[in-house]
């Protein structure tokens, strides 16, 4: 925040007066007062000039703010619909809906965040708690949710910044395989690209086409106000959709009302999203798809943290003024924004879903990798992450680990019970049950044991119970009724296993043909472990080893 707060609040004042004039000017361009349009067009024009050096001063004391490059965008946005008012336009009030008024609501979220939250840890625990969810909330969402009845099964958009070759791949590939009984809209969104991006988009005709001057991550989240449908999908342009690509995703979604993100699998992207393919040309990839892409609800793998170049959405989860709130400000360069999205998720008890029997294509992209090597930004965001939450964004089952599921080669059908300690976020024990479940059985329990109590409501949208306990005696008391087939303890082994005897009482709680792993992440540990003669000692890609006995 910055250190004047009076002009803080004399600048949000005039915003809201902004935006007050661009409500004004739709109401006019509904009774078709263009000439009232113009005249208010060309005042706001002059306010947001007035702005302009306020708020690069701002960004001077405040780097994070994007407000000087939302002024460009607002101001050629004004000037596109003083155009539109010379000829009457009836682009006109969509322009004014659809791009305007949610980029000046997006605008004085930014410089109110920035300018008189951020920084201040308090301020900060308020907003959070009170302002967060409802400051970016959709309205259109708000209404139809209330009622049940929204105008669109789906809201699609396409994300582009330049890369005008892969948008149109990933565009005509949208229009062939989404089929006319899914009643869709679809719509554009231009981030500041230089080709000719625009002029493509804006020869679909589409209603809510959204151009940017400038790229501008703060002004492209503006279109989260504007989705009118039941779900959201999400489409990056580097991504190519293949056939039953939505209707799968939209089964899997609409299977359980505690679902809010599925995502597809696909090539070239992290967190282990991709399943085997072997195809040479976009052709053959659409045939491995088209032989994938058969509803199938033993390959909904239930996750713990998503990555998203296409996701679909559940619009009341994410964009009403009760659910849990899109994209967070505080991660200013745009890393770990997912993460704490599906922390949110997890924490409020819903779920996110990889829909393996739903294949799409990613080329990929390194829009993020210059800054990570130059600016160190990733682990900037991972400190951001810290901060805001209070735990490691890559603790322990951030995602899970395959060579621990190679070691156990889960193949036969069985009622099992799954016990993970201390497994962060829990995506070891996670991944057995869904194993489990991909082998036919659904008989699969899943138990957490932590001793650190931040973690205990990551659990909550999974576990059949979670505990929070700080010795063996408490863990062997409250489950000594149950036996369990699998049995992880993922991190601080030192602190559950603290002498011979505490090792005896945790394997005491396997079953006859049940299995123990023990990850140790350092020398201590390594060296206790080996003294309890494991079946197998295995090194793990996560800086450790794993410890199994059988």
């Amino acid at each position: 925040m910055i250190q004047n707060q009076i002009l803080a609040a004399q600048l949000l004042d005039i915003i809201n007066e902004l935006i007050e004039a661009a409500l004004f000017m739709h109401k006019c361009a509904t009774v078709e007062n263009y000439v009232q349009i113009e005249v208010t067009a060309k005042a706001v024009i002059g306010a947001i000039n007035e702005l302009k050096p306020h708020m690069k001063q701002i960004k001077e004391e405040i780097t994070y703010i994007s407000a000087p490059v939302s002024c460009e965008n607002l101001v050629a946005c004004l000037e596109n619909i003083t155009k539109l008012t010379k000829v009457h336009s009836v682009k006109l009030i969509a322009k004014l809906e659809f791009e305007l008024i949610p980029l000046l609501k997006e605008f004085y979220y930014d410089v109110y965040f920035f300018t008189s939250i951020f920084g201040d840890k308090e301020k900060e625990r308020a907003h959070y708690a009170e302002e967060f969810v409802k400051m970016g909330a959709n309205p259109y969402i708000d209404e139809y949710a209330k009622l049940n009845n929204y105008k669109y099964d789906v809201s699609i958009y396409v994300l582009a910044y330049n890369k005008l070759e892969y948008t149109i791949q990933c565009i005509e590939s949208i229009i062939q395989h989404t089929l006319n009984h899914i009643k869709y809209e679809l719509f554009f969104v231009n981030n500041g690209s230089k080709d000719r991006t625009k002029e493509y988009f804006e020869s679909f005709g589409c209603e809510k086409n959204f151009h940017l001057l400038e790229n501008c991550i703060c002004d492209m989240r503006a279109v989260r106000r504007i989705f009118e449908g039941r779900y959201v999908l999400a489409v990056s342009n580097d991504v190519i959709v293949t056939e039953n690509y939505l209707e799968n995703l939209i089964k899997c979604m609409e299977s359980d009302p505690k679902i809010a993100m599925v995502v597809p699998t696909t090539p070239n992207i992290s967190n282990m999203q991709t399943i085997p393919a072997k195809y040479s040309n976009l052709e053959e990839m659409h045939a491995f798809a088209k032989a994938n892409n058969i509803s199938d609800p033993t390959r909904w793998e239930e996750r713990t943290r998503l990555c998203n170049p296409l996701g679909l959405y559940r619009s009341e989860v994410l964009f009403s003024s009760h659910g849990v709130g899109l994209l967070d400000k505080y991660f200013v360069y745009s890393e770990f924004g997912d993460d704490a999205l599906a922390l949110r998720l997890r924490r409020n008890g819903y779920k996110m879903i990889l829909a393996k029997d739903c294949y799409c294509y990613h080329f990929g992209s390194l829009t993020l990798g210059e800054a990570q090597v130059k600016e160190n930004t990733l682990e900037k965001s991972r400190k951001l992450f810290f901060d805001r939450y209070g735990v490691d964004a890559w603790s322990p089952g951030f995602c899970y680990d395959p060579i621990l599921m190679e070691i156990l080669n889960i193949k036969e059908k069985r009622p099992v019970h799954i016990l993970g300690i201390n497994s962060g976020f829990g995506s070891n024990p996670l991944k057995i049950k869904t194993l489990y479940k991909e082998a036919g059985n659904r008989e699969a329990d899943l138990y957490y044991v932590t001793t650190d109590e931040r973690y205990l409501l990551d659990y909550k949208a999974f576990a059949d119970k979670s505990i929070y306990a700080q010795d063996v005696e408490t863990i062997y008391e409250t489950f000594d009724t149950t036996t369990f087939q699998y049995i992880l303890l993922e991190g601080s082994s030192e602190r559950i296993i603290k002498c011979p005897d505490d090792f005896i009482k945790v394997k005491g709680l396997l079953a006859q043909d049940g299995t123990l792993a023990i990850f140790a992440s350092n020398e201590s540990e390594r060296v206790m472990l080996e003294s309890l003669e494991p079946v197998k000692k295995v090194k793990s890609g996560l800086s450790g080893y794993w410890f199994v006995w059988m």
